[in-house]
């Protein structure tokens, strides 16, 4: 019995609701955060909620609105400079993935917190410990932690466009195939595993299949449900600590996409189709996972994220070279045979 696990942090106070920008304030007083505030979001961020956020936090507090362009590690650090300078007690992230992720690995570094407010429910790393930020080379994850707080107002997050809450659909459901990668390094390896983690994942990745119908037809309770299903299976990585319950074989696969492609395709798509062949390989019910994708309208063939057969077959095959700490079902390298069956059985060239 393994007795020295990691500490687990988890976000103390979640709103998940409609207009919940607007409980700011008396969030950040339940928090009891006080001090200079730091409001950060990109272009875009900024203009959907960054500056009402920044209002309404001005209204009680010091607060100061900071526009950053790119979740790269030379932007964490300038990030931890200004921190610094305009000594900043508390970072609240308006925006995406990057900008969330920016912050949390930012306000880690210099031991400050951060409230987490989603423009966009496309990935679960909304509430998670792991940051991912652009290197010199490639993208690289990050320990960081998680945000003390999360907002996430539903009349914002259903206002933005589709697609962003169906690749947050993509992201959960991967977690089929995350799990299994888990459980295999667990028989082969030894490697620890948290079936509590594993639980909160598995559950997560199942309400994205057993609501299929509420996502495919309404907007906005799919919008809270896939906001509060990402929290959950952040939460799951902060129990594991590690992002283990949610990434595997098939967030390589993406993250491979990312490194040789510009396929202009969001994580949580790239992630729901690479599922798909991961979850075969493990001799799973890849129909499940592609037909649910399929059901609500989200990606589910290469075409639909513009990658060719041959390009695909050359990513699976190389996957591998990713992450080679983390064992997967691509571990041992798949032969070009191997990899074009699974292609061609889950039919996802055509």
């Amino acid at each position: 019995m393994r007795i020295n696990r990691p500490l687990i942090e988890l976000p103390r106070l979640i709103d998940v609701s409609f207009n919940a920008i607007e409980n700011m304030n008396d969030v950040i007083s339940r928090l009891k955060l006080k001090g200079n505030f730091l409001v950060i979001g990109d272009q875009n961020t900024k203009k959907i909620a960054g500056d009402r956020v920044h209002k309404i936090v001005s209204e009680n507090n010091s607060s100061e609105f900071y526009q950053i362009e790119g979740a790269t590690v030379e932007n964490a650090k300038l990030l931890q400079e200004i921190y610094t300078q305009k000594k900043i007690d508390a970072v609240i992230a308006v925006g995406g993935g990057g900008v969330i992720d920016l912050a949390k690995y930012s306000s880690f570094n210099n031991g400050i917190p951060f409230l987490s407010v989603p423009t966009i429910a496309s990935h679960d790393g909304i509430a998670s410990a792991r940051a991912s930020l652009l290197g010199q080379d490639r993208k690289h994850s990050f320990n960081a932690h998680s945000p003390i707080g999360v907002i996430g107002d539903i009349n914002t997050i259903s206002k933005a466009p589709r697609r962003y809450t169906l690749a947050g659909v993509g992201d959960i459901i991967s977690n089929l195939s995350a799990i299994l990668d888990w459980e295999l390094s667990n028989r082969i390896t030894g490697e620890h595993i948290s079936r509590y983690a594993v639980a909160l994942a598995s559950i997560s990745a199942q309400s994205m299949i057993d609501n299929k119908d509420i996502l495919a037809k309404e907007p906005v309770e799919g919008a809270y449900l896939v906001t509060k299903t990402l929290i959950t299976s952040s939460m799951a990585m902060c129990i594991a600590g590690s992002s283990r319950p949610a990434s595997g074989a098939e967030h390589m696969i993406s993250h491979m996409i990312d490194e040789v492609l510009d396929t202009k395709a969001l994580h949580g798509e790239q992630c729901g189709i690479a599922s798909i062949v991961t979850m075969y390989l493990h001799g799973g019910d890849w129909k499940l996972i592609k037909d649910t994708l399929s059901f609500i309208g989200a990606p589910h063939t290469l075409s639909d994220i513009n990658i060719t057969k041959e390009e695909f077959l050359k990513i699976i095959m190389n996957a591998h070279t990713v992450r080679k700490n983390r064992f997967t079902i691509l571990s041992s390298g798949l032969s070009k045979s191997a990899a074009l069956k699974a292609i061609d059985s889950t039919k996802l060239a055509q």
